[in-house]
């Protein structure tokens, strides 16, 4: 039922369906329209013009023959008075008008209309600049994507989702995990299809404000208001949302077809995208193949390909790299050069899938064969060149590194794992995606959605640290030994120093959460720290909380919380250190080549400052406790 609500919001909501509300009004509108007269119809012949029926060329009434020259009409069309001239690329000024064309059963406001080979059944807004352009064509009933089903996941379509050029991504995880009973199913189904049937136009639109220059072919697609389609190869039966204030942008050779794309999204550079929706913000450049997929919002994807899969916000793909069959709708992670993450015929089937975690970073030339599951192993590091086998992992934070094959009692075949590796040394790695993601996804993507102490990883850091709890000591262990080890082994200092990391992550959480509470309500300031840790406690978390020792004052409490904040402070700032340092090394010439990234470290320094702020505010009222 959650699903269907959330289904109604959106839609009631849609900026699509407003528009096409506006195209009945438009319609309506046309009625106002007269035919020519015979001095009109003599102006537009001298001038070059012709057609099969001037009768059914309908005009506005203030309408001007003078800004129509050397083209053909066929069909019904409707005219606006020209006036005021539009830019073509390049910044030049030319009056609105239509030059040079063949328009067929078409709507023109006050538009520009140059050099198009054939114009039919399209709307055009006003504004809108559609010149040098092979055909610009709609035909039939167009639903635009509408109630769309497709796939994603294992190619053998088991995972069947149905998509709208306005749909979020709490509608694409409602549908792909959270299994409806099938009542709820069909009112899903029925509430999309009446959307669709509503929708439906005769028409294909070019919004307002939008250009369209040098493409070849545009079929059955929806071009909205602003957007800017240039050197396109082609579109096909596909949505382009764009605004005013968001503008989508498709140009250099991209090949768009039977997709949808959201607001202030950019395609270019002989990117081909099919068969997919690409949301709000995401780019896909450079030669980038995106088929069968769902790219959430503020992706960056260049040069690599993507094939039925759901991505979630802010992954990057910047080099040549595969991403096929995966659910990961969490993102915020990063494919290196060569990362495949695309194995998954183990048979002859494509019968496979991936299931990445959380902001999980795939290293240089990495194999991950299929099926694999790292839903549980959030912010994970594959280290590049590893070759993975089929498994499940739950141990977030964890590096994966090549194995030893000369230990003895393991077998040769696995890896190594490092549980809580990237939050015991790689700090700065971390902090800093946080605060890329913090730009790229403002606005879209809260904040608290990419950070690592998020609800999900929080619960998944307390079940690794109960999972590490072992009654026999040993020197390796295995997924005989420990539940979630994968096809990895595990050693016992490196247990013991993980547990000491998962420990100190859940602490600082918890500290955090008290500290929050008491700057929130200033009359908690002098309560006992076991009140404190009972307001805090939930449902959720209440195993969590209670595994956290404590200090016994609120006074040890503020300062065991200030140096967890200072060690992870130094340790992002070692971290930043130490690639300088090793880049010193090599490089002489390496300051002047690597310049300080200021938006960094000022973020950084903020973030610090705000903490020791609230703490300095606690510790000045605080009353010492007797």
């Amino acid at each position: 039922m959650q699903r269907l609500l959330k289904l109604k919001k959106v839609l009631k909501n849609s900026v699509f369906a407003a528009a096409v509300e506006n195209f009945k009004a438009i319609k309506a509108s046309t009625v106002k329209c007269r035919a020519l007269t015979e001095a009109e119809i003599q102006v537009l012949v001298k001038n070059g013009n012709r057609s099969e029926s001037w009768s059914k060329v309908m005009v506005d009434p203030d309408f001007d023959p003078m800004r129509i020259h050397g083209s053909t009409f066929a069909g019904e069309v409707y005219l606006p008075r020209f006036f005021g001239t539009l830019l073509l690329p390049g910044d030049i000024s030319y009056p609105t008008g239509i030059y040079d064309s063949f328009v067929h059963n078409c709507i023109v406001e006050n538009a520009l209309i140059y050099r198009v080979a054939m114009l039919s059944n399209e709307l055009i807004r006003v504004g809108a600049v559609v010149e040098n352009v092979g055909s610009l064509v709609s035909s039939g009933k167009i639903n635009y994507m509408i109630g769309t089903s497709m796939s994603v996941g294992n190619e053998m379509g088991g995972r069947r989702l149905l998509v709208f050029p306005e749909m979020t991504m709490d509608l694409v995880e409602a549908q792909l995990f959270h299994k409806a009973d099938e009542e709820v199913s069909k009112a899903f189904n029925d509430q999309l299809q009446i959307y669709r049937d509503e929708t439906a136009l005769p028409f294909g639109v070019v919004g307002k404000g939008a250009v369209i220059s040098n493409t070849n072919i545009i079929r059955n697609s929806w071009i909205g208001a602003h957007a800017r389609v240039e050197g396109a190869s082609k579109i096909r039966n596909s949505v382009v949302l764009s605004s005013l204030e968001e503008s989508s942008h498709i140009y250099d050779s991209v090949i768009l077809e039977n997709s949808d794309v959201q607001m202030g999204v950019t395609i270019h550079t002989g990117a081909e995208v099919q068969g997919s929706l690409i949301m709000s913000r995401t780019k896909v450049a450079c030669k980038a193949i995106v088929k069968s997929s769902i790219i959430a919002p503020c992706c960056h994807i260049e040069e690599g390909e993507v094939n039925s899969s759901c991505v979630g916000p802010m992954t990057q793909m910047h080099h040549h790299s595969l991403l096929i069959a995966a659910l990961w709708p969490e993102g915020c992670g990063n494919l290196g050069y060569g990362a495949n993450v695309g194995s998954n015929h183990t048979g002859r089937m494509p019968d496979q899938e991936v299931m990445p975690g959380q902001g999980m970073f795939f290293g240089l030339g990495v194999n991950i064969k299929f099926p694999a599951n790292y839903r549980e192993s959030p912010f994970t590091l594959i280290a590049s060149g590893v070759t993975t086998l089929p498994q499940r992992v739950k141990f977030p934070f964890s590096l994966i590194r090549p194995g030893d094959p000369q230990l003895n009692g393991v077998p040769a075949k696995l890896n190594e794992i490092v549980p809580g590796w990237n939050y015991a040394r790689n700090a700065y790695a971390l902090d800093r995606n946080a605060y890329k993601y913090s730009i790229r996804g403002k606005g879209i993507v809260p904040a608290t959605f990419c950070s690592i102490f998020n609800t999900e990883t929080v619960r998944a850091v307390y079940d690794a640290y109960c999972r590490l709890q072992v009654s026999v000591i040993r020197d390796v262990y295995t997924k005989e030994h420990i539940d979630g080890l994968g096809e990895n082994f595990l050693r016992e200092r490196v247990r013991q120093q993980a547990l000491h990391t998962y420990a100190e992550y859940l602490e600082r959480r918890v500290l955090e959460a008290i500290i929050t509470l008491v700057v929130s309500d200033s009359s908690l300031q002098n309560q006992p720290v076991k009140e404190l840790r009972r307001l805090i406690i939930t449902d959720s978390n209440k195993d969590i909380v209670r595994v956290v020792p404590l200090p016994e004052t609120f006074e040890e409490l503020i300062k065991r919380y200030r140096q967890l904040e200072k060690d992870w402070f130094e340790r992002v700032s070692h971290g930043l250190d130490k690639d300088h340092e090793r880049g010193r090394e090599i490089f002489d010439d390496y300051d002047d080549a690597h310049p300080v990234d200021k938006g960094f470290t000022e973020w950084e320094k903020t973030r610090v400052e705000e903490k020791l702020r609230r703490l300095n505010v606690i510790s000045k009222s605080v009353k010492p406790e007797l």
